[in-house]
Parts: structure tokens; C-alpha cells; sequence
């Protein structure tokens, strides 16, 4: 392999994981703004029906027993804070993504190379584990949009699981 194929095939892996890391943490952002928001509308609908007592009194319990349960899991599992920690990191993926791409496809070195993988090194050191069906269908994202094939990769069921357990 030449040298020129080994710093070109760098960059295509370093744009994938750049890329692929930006989408990941896009959708986590999302993930959690939907819960955050769907917390408060139940807290919001069983406040009301609780609040004007439109209904008997074990439906009126139930409402009550939505707003503490939502309440309690967007306080604990912390679904608003999450979500601004996603868009803070996807962030800064989008940021490295402009440095790499500024550079052009002909005019990076490997010094370049080398910088932007060290900080990928570093944003990744503090990121929270990846939920590895999300991940996966990012980086199948990422294959297709940068016109890459996707290397073997997870198995059926990991491609197309719902990432439920996202933290």
C-alpha cells in the first residue's frame, strides 16, 4: 500500500468515526428530549384530571401515582441534563468534522491526521458507554451517507433492536 492510499484510508476512518460519533450523540439528544417531553405531558394530563377531579377517586389516585413515577425517573435518570450533554458533545464531533473537512481532501498531512485522531481520543475518553444498537445503526448511517461500505459489523438483532436503555 502506498503511503498516499494509507493517509487517504485514515482519513475515510477517521471521517466515519467523526461522523458517526455526530449522529450518535444527535439521536441521543432526541431520545431524550421525547422523554423528558413525555414526562411532562403525563404530568401535565394526570395533573389536570387529578387537579379538576373529573373522574372517581381510584383514577384520581392513578393520576397521582403518573406524576410521582414520571417525575421521579426524569429526576433521577436526569432525561433534561442527558439531552443537553448529547447536544454539547454532538457539538463538538460537528466541530472536529468542520476541522477535518477544512482541510480538503488533498491538502491534509499526516500530522493532521494524527491531531485529529488524538482528539477523537479525547473526546471519547469522557463520553458515557454507547448503547451499541444505536451505535451500530449510526455508523450504517454514516456508511451510507459518506458513500462507505459498512465492514461486517453487529449481527441482525443488534442492527435492529430499538435502543431502549440509553444512558
Amino acid at each position: 500500500m502506498s503511503d498516499a492510499q494509507y493517509l487517504w484510508d485514515r482519513r475515510v476512518d477517521l471521517r466515519v468515526r467523526v461522523m458517526m460519533n455526530r449522529i450518535y450523540y444527535q439521536e441521543r439528544q432526541r431520545i431524550f428530549e421525547f422523554r423528558e417531553g413525555m414526562v411532562k405531558v403525563a404530568s401535565l394530563i394526570a395533573g389536570s384530571v387529578a387537579f379538576v377531579r373529573v373522574a372517581d377517586e381510584g383514577i384520581v389516585k392513578l393520576c397521582v401515582a403518573i406524576i410521582t413515577a414520571s417525575s421521579v425517573a426524569s429526576l433521577v435518570f436526569g432525561f433534561g441534563a442527558k439531552a443537553r450533554d448529547s447536544a454539547k458533545r454532538s457539538s463538538e464531533w460537528a466541530l472536529l468534522e468542520r476541522d477535518i473537512e477544512a482541510r480538503g481532501e488533498r491538502a491534509f498531512e499526516e500530522v493532521d491526521l494524527n491531531k485529529w485522531a488524538a482528539r477523537c481520543n479525547e473526546l471519547e475518553a469522557g463520553e458515557p458507554a454507547a448503547n451499541s444498537a444505536l451505535m451500530e445503526r449510526c455508523y450504517v448511517r454514516t456508511c451510507h451517507a459518506l458513500g462507505c461500505k459498512p465492514g461486517k459489523g453487529a449481527s441482525w438483532w443488534d442492527r435492529h433492536r430499538i435502543p431502549i436503555f440509553i444512558h
